[in-house]
């Protein structure tokens, strides 16, 4: 699951109250302050090695990269919050800055840990440099995975590293080593979208050491990405599209939005269309030609947010009528975010998901699916030349604990879709599965987000799902739908 550069918005946190460098904590003494980018104050940096091959203990060890935001009470709880990241393939330690602020209650009582799971971000990344930039901005249409590049970087890759190596059970490993070197006894892990599935597997692995689970947009153990995205994007967009109908302006200006899907993905199934597009860093004529897999892809991509789901209907609408414009600037958004190490992305897929997906299911479940079946061809030829693990079978069966956790899911999350969450749920007792209405893979976008902030500060602080007020959720509304295109606020 492709973390988007749109989805979150963080501000920076301000200064810290208290100073806690003199503490004789185990974390200040294993780890060095250091200044991160986004955070005004000194938080604490460093790198544990480990052993590559962990089996085997011997060969190639690998630094582990972390950076831990200290709790600001002088005096402060033993159990911080370990996050994990999602992708696979995007580090958590570069969520330092965006962690600082959503989780600003939780740290006034407990230490924030982020870990660059092995092969991502600073822990020895699996990193391939993808066509895109500012120079070459046809590069950024294109489909996930670039052939060419790929088969040229994996040697590059397994020169310096074992690429059987990188699965989300040794990455879960590591990170209770990362715990028991810091001197933590119990942690509260919190996984997000691909990280739910890191956080159930820790659970599983490590149940001693957990005190509580929040898990963020819930993958089932079985996922198989990206075998259920085409399936599940659909109903997701189905949903969407039934909202614009119910939604009086939305319904006058787009009447038949799936006859416009349709349409759209229609003409790109006879080829790329090209289309000039203002450069959205320097302002000027920029021709381009987006390919389906393209459009598709960041079409699937905006589903993920309620800031930008919102004005699917007006370029869908607009793909329909021939202007691919829009679509184009969205894909370049996209696009631009090198902080995804598809290296590790590929090595945890390959072996966890793509291996076990039976091609003669593949036409039954994208069906009648905008998508179609191209990203699943994509990434299976992707994988048929990277190297993979043997991953044991019992990896897939669902988790079961008795340790708290907090679920949070979208109604429309095109990714983790809510039948999951409740899968999920069935098997963890002491859990709560909170649905919220309009939200989709996370809440960006949505009013009254100061309740999501909220309800897992007031989990986390309790222990316990159990009284937890959940009534904020019903306020967190959608913004209307996007009847007439505006500036994007973001850029690459």
């Amino acid at each position: 699951m492709k973390k988007s550069v749109f989805l979150l918005c963080f501000c920076l946190l301000g200064p810290a109250a208290g100073a806690q460098q003199s503490s004789p904590r185990t974390v200040y003494q294993k780890l060095k302050a250091c200044k991160v980018e986004g955070i005004r104050e000194e938080v604490l940096c460093g790198t544990m090695p480990v052993w590559e091959n962990r089996t085997a203990r011997s060969g190639r060890k690998i630094d582990l990269y972390m950076v831990v935001l200290p709790a600001l009470s002088p005096n402060p709880a033993p159990d911080p919050v370990f996050y994990i990241n999602g992708g696979p393939g995007y580090g958590a330690a570069g969520s330092a800055a965006g962690m600082a602020q959503f989780l600003a209650d939780v740290r006034k009582q407990r230490d924030i840990v982020l870990v660059d799971q092995r092969g991502i971000g600073k822990s020895h990344p699996l990193h391939c440099d993808l066509p895109g930039g500012e120079n070459d901005r046809q590069g950024h249409m294109r489909s996930l995975f670039p052939m060419e590049t790929l088969r040229a970087c994996a040697p590059k890759l397994a020169a310096q590293a074992d690429l059987t190596q990188y699965t989300t059970a040794s990455a879960m490993d590591d990170l209770d080593d990362v715990r028991a070197w810091l001197g933590y006894e119990r942690i509260n892990v919190f996984g997000g979208s691909y990280g739910t599935r890191a956080a159930q597997a820790y659970m599983r692995q490590h149940p001693d050491h957990v005190r509580s689970a929040l898990l963020s947009g819930v993958m089932i153990m079985d996922a198989r990405m990206p075998f259920y995205h085409a399936r599940k994007a659909q109903e997701s967009i189905d949903k969407l599209f039934d909202d614009c109908a119910a939604e009086e302006s939305c319904r006058t200006a787009f009447p038949d939005l799936r006859g416009d899907l349709k349409k759209a993905v229609a003409r790109l199934a006879q080829g790329p269309v090209q289309q000039t597009i203002k450069d959205p860093k320097t302002g000027k004529p920029v021709p381009l030609s987006i390919p389906a897999g393209a459009f598709t892809t960041t079409l699937r991509a905006m589903q993920y947010s309620p800031f930008l789901s919102v004005r699917i209907p007006l370029y869908v609408h607009l793909a329909a009528q021939g202007d691919y414009g829009p679509m184009m600037l969205m894909t370049l958004l996209d696009r631009t975010d090198s902080g995804w190490d598809i290296g590790a992305y590929l090595s945890i897929t390959c072996a966890e998901d793509v291996a076990r997906i039976d091609p003669k299911e593949v036409s039954a479940i994208v069906a009648d699916t905008y998508q179609g079946d191209d990203r699943i061809r994509d990434q299976v030829e992707a994988c048929s030349f990277w190297p993979r693990a043997q991953v044991q079978e019992d990896f897939f069966k669902p988790t079961e604990s008795i340790a708290p956790t907090l679920i949070l899911t979208g109604w429309l999350d095109p990714a983790t879709p809510p039948e999951w969450a409740s899968e999920v749920s069935r098997r963890l007792p002491n859990s709560l599965n909170v649905v919220i209405r309009d939200a989709a893979h996370g809440p960006g976008g949505l009013s009254n987000a100061e309740c999501y902030g909220r309800l897992i500060n007031d989990f986390i602080a309790n222990g316990t799902p159990y009284g937890l007020d959940t009534a904020c959720v019903k306020e967190m509304k959608r913004p209307p739908f996007l009847i007439k295109d505006a500036p994007f606020p973001m850029g690459p």
